[in-house]
């Protein structure tokens, strides 16, 4: 079987080669090694090939026949997908190399080549794609645990230059609430409380910032889904206000999971700035929508669905590729999956993660106002 470092499944090859007889013993040689093959005899059907199906391992003959060479076509692949090519030829000029290499291969077989050097390249660049993948994961990992630690100290910064202020106007504010309150000035004590209630507001969001910027070493522990989405929900309240967005959570039970809350929020911010962009998107509505809908599956998996009711289009699948792809890779980490599916009007994220247990049933209605 062949070697692999994520599968035990044969890795899929696809040949491009113009001589069917050559392209015959190297998918009969690679299936003896336990690999699965198909060749195409152009750079048209390898394109489309590619379009259509996955592939571990491209071996690409230079100098095909038709309308496109084999660097070429290595150059359409590699913009599509992440997909390793190894080049066959039997030209090795120093012209030939230099436009290869611009393509960044794999590997560079000549022809003719034994089966036991077709069988090494294809070992060592498979596995040296599996490798720079990984490394490509762990980078990003990096960078997004780099990002927050800058934001860690910015938001140290923030919480100490605001809570002293934030502080005395509390007080302030509570001393003006009794002071009406005994004077029987309705009018004022309203406004009083008014300052009092944004101001708590303030701190809030204040202590969530940090709190999301701690440290990704945080202990797993039992978490509240609604609690910490309700949370989340605080840091987007008035832009949500602002654009007559409406922001509700429907929930059969009410769910406990295991897990990293600061990972849990950054879930639930990636997604809801997601769905706020694709509502955003949309023609203009007094309708403007976001649901989160909560249902117990089982009592090892719970189910929680992001609805919206926006569009979207390239540029925004562009700008949100990033924090998706982190919201991924943090899903996959707690042992859970996430898709997006499409509807007629908006769409959906789908959540599936670890479920810890249940309580009493509830519904409840984030309100912006």
């Amino acid at each position: 079987m062949v070697f692999s470092s994520d599968s035990s499944e044969p890795k899929k090859v696809l040949v491009v080669e113009d001589e069917r007889i050559i392209a015959i013993n190297i998918c009969s040689t690679l299936k003896q090694f336990g690999y699965q093959t198909e060749y195409v005899s152009d750079g048209e059907s390898a394109i489309q090939k590619v379009d259509s199906d996955t592939f571990d391992l491209v071996l690409m003959d230079i100098m095909l026949g038709g309308g496109i060479d084999g660097i070429e076509v290595a150059k359409i692949v590699k913009k599509k997908q992440e997909i390793p090519v190894v080049y066959l030829t039997a030209y090795s000029d120093e012209a030939t190399l230099d436009r290869a290499k611009k393509t960044e291969p794999f590997g560079y077989l000549i022809k003719p080549f034994n089966s036991r050097d077709l069988y090494v390249t294809a070992e060592m660049a498979i596995y040296k794609s599996q490798i720079q993948r990984q490394l490509r994961e762990i980078q990003q990992k990096l960078a997004e645990a780099q990002k927050w630690e800058t934001i860690g100290l910015v938001a140290a910064g923030i919480s100490h230059e605001i809570n002293n202020p934030l502080t005395s106007i509390l007080n302030y504010s509570d001393l003006i609430v009794k002071e009406t309150a005994a004077e029987n000035n309705a009018s004022l004590l309203s406004y009083a409380q008014k300052i009092a209630n944004e101001s708590e507001r303030i701190a809030k969001i204040i202590k969530n910032l940090v709190q999301y910027s701690q440290a990704t070493s945080e202990q797993n522990s039992e978490i509240n889904v609604l609690e910490v989405f309700h949370d989340t929900c605080s840091f987007l309240h008035q832009y949500f206000l602002k654009e007559n967005i409406q922001c509700e959570v429907f929930s059969e039970t009410e769910i406990f999971l295991v897990g990293q809350a600061q990972k849990i929020k950054q879930i639930f911010l990636n997604l809801l700035l997601d769905a706020r962009a694709r509502v955003l998107n949309a023609k203009p509505s007094s309708e403007s929508q976001i649901k989160l809908e909560l249902v117990q599956a089982n009592d090892k998996e719970i189910h929680l669905r992001l609805k919206d009711n926006g569009k979207t289009n390239p540029n925004l699948e562009f700008d949100h590729k990033e924090s998706i792809q982190v919201t991924k890779i943090m899903v996959e980490e707690l042992g859970g999956k996430i898709n997006r599916i499409e509807e007629g009007s908006g769409g959906y994220w789908d959540l599936v993660l670890p479920s810890r247990s249940q309580k009493n049933s509830i519904t409840v209605e984030t309100r912006q106002n």
